[in-house]
């Protein structure tokens, strides 16, 4: 049985009263995180037999969206123009690694083109991005359990029902994977948040 795998955030947009949504701590503790050459051995373990373009069993992929800045609000247009910061969790059992034998290695940051990564895209967009190009180049942080955290600076332009007479606007973002079904990669909320107020 075929199911969809997409997830809805709603932004709640205010007149005068703007906040920040702050971008979830990735704080970890560096002083254990081992030296270069156990680094080094660290990564040419878990890519020895690593193959990105296979998806990883039993996924599931939280997503979170923090408001960065609001470009501009089109009442024409029905569109919305923002900055945001997304964030990816999820494991990969293929990126594990036994810490004890690689001098405490608990962390890796690495290149994201080096392994999978999910392809969820916006599919209510106003413009037509490449859902990389889009956003910065960021490095992936991965753990020694095969828990992967990523977080992306993305624009993102898409399409709401935005009225110049109402001081409070809201706007629905779809996302989802473009190629995937729910039951190849499980879709959630990071941390269950899918109302951002600004």
């Amino acid at each position: 049985m075929w199911e969809l795998g997409i997830i809805f955030m709603t932004v709640l947009l205010v007149r005068g009263n703007v906040e920040t949504t702050k971008t979830p701590s990735t704080s970890t503790d560096k002083s254990h995180n081992g030296d270069v050459q156990n680094r080094t051995k660290v990564f040419e373990t878990i890519m020895s037999n690593y193959k990105r373009e296979i998806i990883p069993d039993n996924l599931t992929v939280s997503f979170g969206l923090a408001l960065i800045n609001v470009i501009q609000m089109s009442s024409e247009q029905k569109s919305m123009e923002i900055d945001a910061m997304l964030r990816y969790e999820w494991i990969d059992t293929r990126l594990k690694w036994d810490r004890k034998k690689f001098g405490n290695v608990r962390l890796m940051i690495i290149p994201y083109q080096h392994i999978w990564i999910p392809d969820i895209i916006l599919f209510n967009a106003a413009k037509i991005f490449n859902y990389i190009s889009s956003c910065a180049d960021s490095n992936i942080w991965i753990y020694e359990t095969g828990k992967i955290l990523w977080d992306r600076q993305c624009h993102l332009s898409s399409f709401c029902n935005i009225s110049s007479y109402e001081s409070q606007q809201t706007c629905t973002l779809k996302f989802g994977s473009w190629t995937f079904d729910g039951l190849d990669m499980d879709l959630k909320l990071y941390n269950e948040v899918h109302i951002l107020k600004v």
